[in-house]
């Protein structure tokens, strides 16, 4: 949990060249318009990883509009450092819930994000689709938060300390692996890094989009180690307290059961035995004494 209500979380996520089917051939030349063709030479034993980032950062009005909405969100996909994605992504299609004016956003320049007003929460569609025609589309559901999460005792992040008034940001890192890419597709990501960095259209979106590092998930799961640590040993604790007042519990019921426990059958035998033998014995002696008197 503590990993989920973190602001960024890290993934991997693996893409496998695909073989598109004869009947969606129009489909699939229609979305990769302007895009590299498939049946170019691939290279074998190569991989290629593409960091992204996308999530939603959602702003509280001051009031409710006239439509009762409470917040302007923003939807995106971005570089982690502002990148410019669009060298290998042809168009990110955006769909957001059906009481939308046109759920479905389709965007094929950088930025890639829209902007909405809203008062509920929902789950998102991201629909992102490579320059490679061979590469197969991937497809994210984002939930798009407007409330921060509830605090998790132990645990700091950035959304639990956030001041009131402030956005709520709720964004993944992902690092997108293909795997024997295509040489020409495999030449423009390898231009990612010398690009110029893209701004959000939005200066107060932009102001939060903060390069990705990897030492605030590091802050991150260190306190989640420690929470679990102390946790662990509270746990621990209280089991060991438990089963030393079970321990005296079980001692006194045993000397409280001897206390009020009945003779054993074996000494009552015992006692039987005597008195029948005295008896007996009793019996004979009182015959005896008849026939003595009798003669």
């Amino acid at each position: 949990k503590f990993i989920l209500t973190a602001t960024k979380s890290r993934r991997m996520k693996m893409v496998e060249p695909s073989t598109p089917a004869i009947s969606s051939q129009n489909q699939q030349s229609k979305e990769q318009k302007g895009s590299n063709s498939s049946s170019q030479q691939r290279l074998p034993n190569t991989t290629i990883c593409v960091p992204i980032v996308y999530g939603s950062i959602a702003f509280p009005l001051k009031k409710p509009d006239s439509s009762n909405n409470t917040h302007q969100w923003t939807l995106y996909v971005r570089g982690p450092n502002n990148e410019d994605l669009s060298v290998g992504i042809a168009k990110v299609v955006f769909q957001l819930h059906p009481s939308f004016l046109q759920p479905i956003r389709e965007l094929t320049a950088p930025p890639f994000e829209v902007t909405e007003k809203g008062w509920g929460e929902f789950d998102a569609t991201i629909r992102i689709v490579w320059r490679d025609a061979g590469e197969k589309a991937m497809v994210l559901t984002h939930p798009i938060k407007l409330y921060p999460p509830l605090p998790v005792p132990g645990i700091t992040t950035p959304a639990t300390t956030a001041k009131e008034g402030d956005p709520v940001i709720h964004d993944f890192y992902d690092e997108v692996v293909f795997t024997d890419p295509n040489e020409s597709f495999h030449k423009q990501l390898m231009q990612s890094g010398t690009l110029p960095k893209i701004k959000s259209q939005s200066e107060a979106v932009q102001e939060f989009f903060k390069p990705h590092s990897d030492e605030d998930n590091f802050k991150v799961l260190l306190e989640a180690q420690k929470f679990l640590e102390t946790e662990l040993k509270s746990v621990k604790d209280r089991i060991l307290k438990a089963d030393s007042a079970r321990a005296e519990l079980d001692e006194a019921l045993a000397v409280a059961v001897s206390k009020r426990s009945p003779p054993s059958r074996s000494s009552a035998s015992t006692s039987s035995s005597a008195g029948t033998k005295r008896k007996s014995s009793k019996s004979t002696g009182g015959s005896a004494s008849r026939k003595a008197k009798t003669s």
